[in-house]
C-alpha cells in the first residue's frame, strides 16, 4: 500500500482491543478508524493476549510465543513511525513485576524512537466494574508515560454499564465500541 509523502505513519502497540478481536474489524481494530479520522497510515503491531509484561503462547504466535510490548519495539522502529500509540494493559493484571515491566518499557521506547510522537492511552476494561488492580495500573502507565514526555490520554471507563458496546463474547468491544475508542482518542488528542 503506497501512501502520500506527507502522510504520517502511526504504529500501534496493543492487545486484542487494539486489533479488534471478535469483530468484523479483527486485525485492524480501532487504529484503522482512528487512522481514517486523522489521515494516518496505520501499522497495527498489536496482538491478542499481550501486554507490558505478558506474551501470548498460542497457535497464532511463533513456537516461542508472542512477546510483550518491549519485544515488539524492533518491529516498531523498522516501520519508521512518525507516531507511536500504545494502548493496552488489561492482560497484565496479576502478573508479577508488572510495575517494573511498565517502568522498563517506556524509557526503552523513547531510546528506540527519540524523535517520534508517543501517545499512550489508559488501559481499558469491559462493561463490568473496573477492578482496583486496573485502576492502579492506569496510574503506573500515566506516570511512566509522562516521564518520557509521551502524551497520555485518560480514556476512563468507556464501556462501564454499556453492554451494547461489547461483542457477544462478553469481553471485547464490538464495532461500535471500537469506534468509540477511536472517536474518543480523536476528540481529546491535540493536533500536531
Amino acid at each position: 500500500m503506497s501512501t502520500e509523502p506527507d502522510t504520517p505513519t502511526a504504529v500501534f502497540l496493543g492487545d486484542s482491543y487494539t486489533v479488534g478481536t471478535a469483530t468484523s474489524l479483527d486485525g485492524t481494530g480501532f487504529p484503522a478508524i482512528l487512522g481514517d479520522l486523522r489521515g494516518w497510515h496505520v501499522v497495527n503491531l498489536g496482538f491478542p493476549g499481550t501486554g507490558y509484561s505478558t506474551g501470548q503462547p498460542d497457535g497464532r504466535c511463533p513456537p516461542a510465543g508472542c512477546t510483550s510490548y518491549i519485544g515488539v519495539l524492533p518491529d516498531a522502529v523498522a516501520a519508521q513511525p512518525d507516531i507511536i500509540v500504545v494502548s493496552g494493559g488489561r492482560n497484565d493484571l496479576g502478573r508479577p513485576s508488572l510495575d517494573e515491566a511498565v517502568a522498563a518499557f517506556y524509557p526503552e521506547l523513547r531510546a528506540a524512537l527519540p524523535n517520534t510522537r508517543v501517545i499512550v492511552t489508559s488501559p481499558l476494561w469491559d462493561d463490568s466494574p473496573t477492578p482496583a488492580a486496573l485502576v492502579e495500573l492506569r496510574e503506573v502507565v500515566e506516570r511512566e508515560a509522562t516521564a518520557i514526555d509521551a502524551e497520555h490520554l485518560d480514556l476512563g471507563d468507556l464501556f462501564l454499564d454499556r453492554p451494547d458496546l461489547i461483542a457477544p463474547d462478553d469481553l471485547h468491544p464490538n464495532e461500535a465500541g471500537l469506534e468509540l475508542i477511536a472517536t474518543t482518542i480523536d476528540a481529546i488528542l491535540p493536533l500536531e
